[in-house]
């Protein structure tokens, strides 16, 4: 899904324009429909709506939508408990604006207030992450009074124990919305994180993805490429990468470069090799001009600890603050192929989540204070556990990370504790496993098929799933270093792998029924790696940059910026893209001069008409859509209820 479409447009349009189409063809259709306020999510809390009577088990499904953030308020207060907005009509009897703009009139809402203070935080983040082009210097001189730039190091559950204090079904909805993407509780997510994935999903604009699916966009992308004498290639294993050798009075580091960080691997000072190309697993090396760059997207821990050679590593460094981040459980999905079309199957093209690291607080009156009550911990399930995720309790606290949450004040409820207690209990806990438990463990349910508008005509009478869990630890291994990370393992022995898959499948049955006998296949793919851990230490961290302590290197992608997120990974390459190409800080900032104003400037406008061969007008799609048709094939069959997506263009006025 993609959020925020008319900004990531404007970013994707001059890198996939062409001589005959402003986005190289790609179109984008919303999720949902209007009967159904454009729904694109639908969220399962435990305890969320409920008494507490049926314990953990007990929930109501929430769906989020297209109409905003006051919509989203009116349902907190008929279905938690939460206060009114405020009325939506001026004194002529006139409907006012409820769009994201308009959030002033909170009213006795505090789900409101909590989401207008969100909006007005990150109003900041665009500022935030082009800072991460800014060398030293320049950005002491970016705001200090960025709200967002503050969050950074902050923890989400704070925020939230200060703002709804009175109602926990509140205040465990927004942290779900906050950060549905992954299985880390508001008490070790990140602040900036859970306020940036609030705000793109109570947005007005929805949700939207790309007709004819990723594989378009990347098919319109790679052909823009080859049209300007690029080459693509897929389906390469990578080995390390190449460096230029540095003189022998370069080489090693001085007394005072170890003293000042060598030894707990961060930068060395002095001078670095300059990157200078890749080597394949098949030992071809791919190199690049004396001007050039090598550009990664694999992500930083990738980057510096699986495709940076050993010596190189071991002289030199890695970026600064890299031993305080964490790697993210990896993720495994099944693929199902299901028989019948989205209509059939009463499918839609929202995504249902499953997140306990969101589950419903248990606040507690304090036994001999009259009204003082104690915030209970969000995430924690009945048995007293936290479900964060088994590499969450594994965690090891590093000075990094505590100065990164300085003034927080630690975590409210039952199960604080204090800092040093924390750490003294993490490193001498034996950790716990990671399995998947069927009814209780993070979960999140697709159907790419049903978001797509053009599929019905590719693909008649099929429908897909994609079903993503945590991988289990038959599946990967957790090494508590610093920085945490996970080794793949081999195929696991026996049966587990089906013994999983089944379990996933009963899950799913569960929460579709129609789908328990129309599964023609399914198959169990990964386990992928999923980034960086969205909390303080991956914001706080001075190395996450696009540029590197090495000349010629740059990392890209979503770890610069949100993780799990399309947009985030966007802007990531976009930010990459503007390093390379040394951009300054006064161009970035007083001369509002990027690599996309530069090539809005230089494009030429492309044709407004294609004429085929034959004369006929074509439009030029990745993937063939008529709007049109598809309309006329639904009013000719009677389903005058099914909702027809339109093709949205990029293209900006």
């Amino acid at each position: 899904n993609i959020s925020h479409p008319a900004k990531q447009q404007k970013l994707l349009a001059p890198a996939l324009c062409t001589a005959t189409d402003a986005q190289g063809g790609i179109r984008f259709a919303r999720i949902g429909s209007p009967q159904d306020g454009y729904a694109h999510s639908v969220l399962s809390v435990p305890g969320l709506g409920t008494d507490g009577s049926s314990g953990s088990d007990g929930m109501i499904p929430v769906v989020i939508n297209a109409e905003g953030p006051t919509s989203l308020a009116e349902f907190c207060a008929t279905s938690l408990g939460d206060g009114f907005p405020g009325s939506t009509m001026d004194l002529d009897g006139n409907t006012k604006d409820t769009n994201d703009d308009n959030l002033d009139n909170v009213g006795n809402s505090t789900s409101l207030g909590y989401l207008k203070a969100c909006r007005q935080i990150n109003s900041g983040s665009a500022e935030y992450y082009l800072s991460k082009l800014f060398t030293a210097t320049n950005k002491n001189a970016s705001s200090e009074s960025n709200a967002y730039k503050q969050s950074t190091i902050q923890r989400a559950s704070a925020f939230l124990d200060k703002c709804l204090p009175l109602n926990p079904h509140v205040r465990s909805l927004m942290a779900a919305i906050g950060n549905p993407n992954e299985n880390l509780p508001p008490g070790k997510t990140c602040m900036a994180a859970h306020v940036s994935h609030l705000c793109a999903m109570t947005s007005t604009e929805g949700m939207v993805y790309p007709i004819g699916g990723p594989r378009a966009l990347c098919h319109s992308l790679a052909s823009v490429i080859e049209q300007c004498g690029g080459r693509v290639v897929s389906g390469v294993a990578l080995q390390e990468l190449l460096f230029d050798k540095l003189p022998d009075a370069e080489k090693k580091p001085t007394k005072k470069d170890k003293k000042d960080g060598a030894d707990n691997g961060e930068d060395h000072s002095g001078p670095k090799p300059r990157c200078k190309g890749i080597r394949l697993q098949n030992g071809c090396e791919i190199t690049t001009t004396e001007e050039g760059a090598v550009l990664s997207t694999l992500g930083l821990l990738p980057t510096f600890l699986h495709l940076l050679p050993t010596d190189v590593r071991g002289a030199h460094g890695v970026c600064p603050g890299l031993p305080a981040v964490s790697e993210r459980r990896p993720l495994l999905k099944i693929l199902v192929g299901l028989r019948g079309t989205k209509e059939e199957l009463d499918l839609t093209g929202a995504d249902w989540y499953r997140l306990p690291n969101a589950t419903l607080p248990r606040d507690e009156l304090v036994a001999g204070e009259t009204g003082k009550v104690q915030l209970g911990t969000i995430g924690v399930d009945d048995d007293d556990d936290a479900v964060g995720g088994e590499g969450e309790e594994g965690e090891t606290t590093t000075i990094a990370e505590d100065a990164a949450t300085v003034g927080q004040g630690g975590g409210r409820g039952k199960r604080s504790k204090t800092a040093t207690a924390s750490a003294t209990a993490t490193t001498a806990k034996k950790q716990r496993s990671n399995k998947f438990a069927s009814g209780r463990s993070w979960m999140k349910v697709s159907f790419p098929s049903a978001k797509d508008p053009s599929w019905s005509d590719r693909h008649p009478s099929i429908s897909t799933c994609v079903i993503t869990i945590e991988a289990d630890d038959d599946f990967v291994r957790m090494f508590d270093t610093t920085p945490r990370i996970y080794s793949m393992l081999n195929a696991p022995a026996g049966d587990a792998a089906e013994r999983l898959k089944d379990r996933v499948l009963r899950d799913l049955v569960e929460n579709f029924p129609q789908l328990s006998d129309k599964m023609e296949c399914a198959q169990l793919t990964g386990p992928y790696r999923s980034g960086l851990v969205q909390n303080p230490a991956r914001f706080a961290i001075r190395g996450n940059r696009p540029s590197t302590p090495y000349p010629g290197l740059f990392v890209g992608g979503a770890d610069l910026t949100l993780g799990d997120s399309f947009s985030g990974g966007i802007v990531g390459g976009w930010l990459a893209a503007n390093a390379i190409m040394g951009y300054s800080f006064l161009d970035l900032v007083y001369l509002q001069k990027n690599l996309t104003s530069d090539l809005e400037r230089f494009l030429e406008e492309p044709c407004d008409v294609v004429v085929g061969d034959s004369g006929e007008v074509m439009e030029d799609l990745a993937v063939p859509f008529d709007a049109k048709e598809i309309e006329k094939k639904n009013e000719d069959a009677g389903n005058d209820d099914v909702p027809t997506h339109t093709a949205e263009s990029s293209k900006e006025g």
